[in-house]
C-alpha cells in the first residue's frame, strides 16, 4: 500500500511540473499597461491601430484569481465640463471608445479565460472571453480568436500588449 501511494504522490508531482500553462500565474501576475492594441486582418495581414496610437488602459491580475480590464482610446475628448453633460453624439463617442471588465480568471494550456462578472458591455457578464497569451521579452502580448466583422468579409484577430507597471 505504501509502495502505491508512493507512485502516485511522484507521478502527481511530475504532472504539476509537465506541461505549464503559457501563462503561468506568476507570469501574469500584476497590473500592465496598455501599449498597443491593433486588428490583423487574417487574410491581408495587414494591421489597423483600433483605437489610434497610443490607446490608454491597465490590466490587473491578483494571485487570489481576480482580474479587470480597462481601455481607452487616447484621442477622447469632449465640449462639456463632464460626461453626463455631454451631447448624445459625446456620450455615444465616449461609450464607443472605452470598454471595461472585471472578473476572475483560469489559466490554460494557450492562455487565460477570463469570466467575466461586470462589464461595460452588458452582454459580456456571465460569459468566459478566451485570451491567447505569450511574452514578448517584458511585454505581455494577448490575442483574442479571429472575429468576423459585419462590414469586412475578412476575420481580424485583436491583440493588445501590454507592459509591466507592477
Amino acid at each position: 500500500m505504501k509502495k502505491a501511494s508512493l507512485i502516485f504522490a511522484i507521478c502527481t508531482v511530475l504532472l504539476m511540473y509537465t506541461a505549464p500553462p503559457v501563462a503561468s500565474q506568476e507570469g501574469i501576475i500584476g497590473t500592465w499597461r496598455l501599449v498597443s492594441m491593433t486588428y490583423r486582418d487574417q487574410s491581408t495581414g495587414k494591421e489597423v491601430d483600433l483605437w489610434g496610437k497610443g490607446p490608454i488602459g491597465f490590466l490587473t491580475y491578483t494571485p487570489g484569481g481576480r482580474m479587470s480590464a480597462v481601455i481607452a482610446a487616447a484621442s477622447r475628448k469632449i465640449t462639456a465640463e463632464s460626461a453626463d453633460q455631454a451631447s448624445v453624439e459625446e456620450q455615444a463617442m465616449l461609450f464607443r471608445s472605452c470598454f471595461a471588465y472585471a472578473g476572475t480568471y483560469s489559466l490554460t494550456d494557450t492562455g487565460v479565460i477570463h469570466h467575466v462578472k461586470v462589464a461595460s458591455d452588458p452582454t459580456w457578464i456571465g460569459k468566459d472571453q478566451t485570451r491567447f497569451v505569450h511574452f514578448e521579452g517584458k511585454r505581455l502580448v494577448i490575442s483574442g480568436p479571429p472575429l468576423q466583422p459585419v462590414s469586412d468579409p475578412n476575420p481580424k484577430v485583436l491583440q493588445l500588449v501590454w507592459e509591466r507597471v507592477e
